[in-house]
């Protein structure tokens, strides 16, 4: 009885084992279908439209398409496509769901659009993705922050070292214009920045700092937010100001990002420490204008977006038509604060070439 038993106890677990191995390799299967099919959507979107049919159809992808940084860059490119009867998509955008930047380049990449734009970063399935799309001869463009080892086509962006420059002369002339003795500064960064930016940004910052000799009266740090999930970057910039060591938060912020710009911002307005901490922001959005005008935010690097998405485009066209193109083509960048915020165009500023 006993033997019995347990040929019936083996019997049950190997049925169970072989159902729960069917169901496996049946929920691998319909993943693997759900993703193609999605994959062969996505290409039908990008290259059909109702109205016209154009020569190249190219991809934008970053992992902030919501701010208002990448619609500019993504209008300005949107609008020089137009001029090369090219079209090109905000990938993403017309997606169910919500898909991370390897997701969106491998629909890319299997769709075999003729050109990839991309926001590089660091990551290693981000490289291996962009190298996959060399072998199959896709151009790629990186833009706003750069990845040398991708092969990339052309890189468009602002310098790092200006950009850490920039900063530091604004961060100098303030503590040189106050009596306070030594002032903590924090350098906010996303952390899809990639290791050589954030180091340029810092190293020239210092530069300034050192050339300035006020290493004894500012103390510099920086601190790298999380952009890439939901929240995150809200509540590590308030645990800086108001959490549980916020009596050791920053007297400055130097803010790299819109969204970091914007957190910090609605951070010293909530929790009433507005005249506490000095703001140093990045890009120029409504919101950003009017702190800029009511003295919340002191000033904002404004960074030409829409001259972004357009040499993107104009990067690929060239390539399409001679194999070559520049490596580097750097943006322009403006500073702007209360006295001059009246010049800025009130979209944004984003200037002609």
């Amino acid at each position: 009885m006993e033997k019995k038993k347990k040929n019936k106890e083996n019997k049950g677990i190997l049925i169970a084992t072989v159902v729960l191995g069917v169901l496996l390799i049946l929920t691998i299967a319909f993943s693997i279908f759900f993703f193609y099919k999605r994959i062969i959507n996505t290409k039908t979107l990008l290259m059909s439209n109702s109205d016209r049919e154009y020569d190249s159809y190219y991809v934008l992808i970053t992992d902030s398409a919501d701010t208002d940084f990448w619609k500019s860059v993504y209008q300005g490119a949107l609008e020089e496509a137009e001029k090369h009867n090219a079209y090109v998509e905000l990938l993403g955008e017309n997606l169910e769901g919500k898909y991370t930047k390897a997701d969106l380049l491998t629909i890319a990449i299997n769709s075999n659009v003729d050109g990839i734009i991309v926001e590089g970063d660091d990551d290693g399935e981000t490289l291996d993705l962009l190298l996959k799309a060399k072998e199959k001869n896709i151009p790629v463009v990186t833009v706003s922050d750069d990845n040398m080892q991708s092969k990339r086509i052309s890189y468009i962006g602002v310098s790092s070292y200006n950009l850490g420059k920039e900063y530091g002369e604004q961060l100098t002339e303030y503590v040189k214009k106050n009596t306070n003795e030594t002032y903590k500064v924090m350098v906010l960064m996303d952390d899809t920045f990639t290791a050589s930016s954030q180091s340029i940004i810092l190293t020239a910052i210092n530069e300034k700092i050192e050339d300035e000799n006020l290493k004894d009266r500012i103390k510099l740090s920086s601190y790298v937010v999380s952009s890439n999930k939901d929240y995150a970057a809200e509540e590590e910039i308030r645990d800086i100001f108001v959490g549980e060591n916020s009596h050791s938060g920053p007297d400055v912020t130097i803010c790299l990002s819109e969204k970091n710009t914007l957190c910090v911002y609605q951070t010293v307005v909530d929790y009433n420490k507005v005249g506490n901490v000095e703001i140093f922001g990045y890009y120029m959005s409504p919101t950003i204008r009017e702190a800029i005008d009511k003295e919340i935010i002191r000033s904002s690097m404004v960074v030409d977006t829409n001259q972004m998405g357009r040499r993107s485009i104009e990067a690929m066209n060239e390539y399409k038509e001679s194999g070559y193109v520049s490596e580097i083509y750097l943006i322009d960048a403006d500073l702007v604060n209360k006295d001059n915020l009246s010049d800025l165009a009130p979209e944004g500023g984003d200037q002609d070439d």
